[in-house]
């Protein structure tokens, strides 16, 4: 956890919310849910429910508060709190489903996989709980710093497409933001989705890259590669967050709007975990594929010139996979990926509104 922590440090040198630096070594012996940090008010004081800047339903359903006018510093420091906020959910929710998604990186990797339940019992049987939680330091720290921009971003982008005084913002926009927003966080943290990929896939059918942590890895990859071999794969990366993001914040804000503006159910935790689920579902159905094709990638072995033995490009690898495997092996680890991410989003959104809560939003 200490390099998560050392992530929110570097954080300051990026916002103008100077209080971010000045706190974070308070943070690190103030590990859980960062609330010490919150609380202390040097993000939020004096602004009341402006958390909902990163809040993915519509701020215009009934009851909701309108935002106060704000300085542009007071902005600022919001921003910066709602990007906090973006980060720390995911990052607590990748403690508990990184063992799935060890699981789907092993089935997409082994050219003939057993089940979820095999795969499990095989990696428990031969490596323990090290190999069920390959890579969780580097898993944490992925989706601390992705989301922090790949759910951070949505509602920034999404106001910047429509004016919230307009009314809710229609499907096609919010599937540009979302998209958006993914692909800007795939193209900042490639380092990172690399570096994880490889520690979950290597001890399977993948290369062994042998990286002792997350520092250890990134040294590595740019010591053997490069510059150009830390962003390695970066397009289609782009790609593959880019379909699951759009499609996810979509189905999520858009199935939360319509249930509260129906009365169908209130804007609380049941309603929080339907919408995760069927974000997730619609977000994996539409990029499971090109999830499968990076990870291949990612895990081949690579000549000394860093060209890859056995896939030129991202088309070269879903080529050669359909054709020797046919077009189901598309959604190889499709269930794992779910069963990952499906509770990944639960509790990742549900930890998010219950800290937007906390702040009074």
């Amino acid at each position: 956890m200490q390099e998560w922590y050392s992530f929110l440090y570097f954080l300051h040198e990026l916002l103008p919310c100077r209080e971010l630096g000045e706190h974070a070594r308070a943070i690190e012996s103030h590990a859980k849910w960062g609330c010490e940090y919150i609380h202390s008010g040097c993000c939020l004081q004096g602004l009341p429910g402006y958390l909902g800047i990163v809040g993915l339903g519509d701020t215009q359903r009934p009851g909701a508060r309108m935002m106060p006018q704000m300085s542009g510093e007071a902005k600022r420091r919001q921003l910066a709190a709602g990007f906090l906020a973006s980060s720390l959910a995911p990052a607590t929710a990748a403690l508990l489903t990184n063992p799935i998604e060890v699981v789907k990186v092993r089935q997409q990797i082994d050219q003939r996989p057993g089940g979820v339940a095999a795969t499990a019992r095989h990696i428990w049987n031969s490596e323990g709980i090290v190999g069920l939680q390959a890579g969780l330091q580097m898993a944490v720290v992925r989706e601390g710093s992705k989301a922090f921009f790949r759910i951070g971003l949505f509602r920034p982008l999404l106001e910047q497409f429509h004016d919230p005084e307009l009314g809710p913002a229609p499907m096609y926009k919010r599937m540009i933001a979302g998209m958006t927003s993914g692909a800007i966080a795939a193209l900042v943290c490639n380092p990172i989705e690399l570096v994880k990929t490889r520690q979950q896939g290597s001890a399977g059918g993948g290369a062994q890259f042998n990286y002792s942590g997350p520092i250890d890895g990134l040294r590595k990859l740019h010591a053997s590669e490069g510059v150009a071999g830390m962003w390695r794969g970066t397009s289609v990366s782009m790609v593959r967050s880019a379909s699951v993001t759009g499609p996810h914040l979509t189905t999520y804000s858009g199935v939360k709007d319509l249930f509260i503006r129906q009365n169908w159910l209130k804007d609380t935790p049941p309603l929080h975990i339907f919408a995760s689920l069927a974000g997730g579902f619609t977000g994996i159905l539409c990029n499971h594929p090109v999830d499968l094709v990076r990870n291949r990638l990612y895990n081949q072995q690579r000549a000394p010139n860093g060209r890859g033995l056995q896939y030129e490009s991202a088309f070269d690898c879903a080529r050669k996979l359909v054709r020797a495997e046919g077009y189901p092996a598309l959604y190889r680890g499709f269930m794992a990926h779910y069963i990952r991410v499906g509770p990944h989003y639960v509790l990742t959104f549900t930890l998010l509104e219950q800290i937007k809560r906390l702040l009074g939003a």
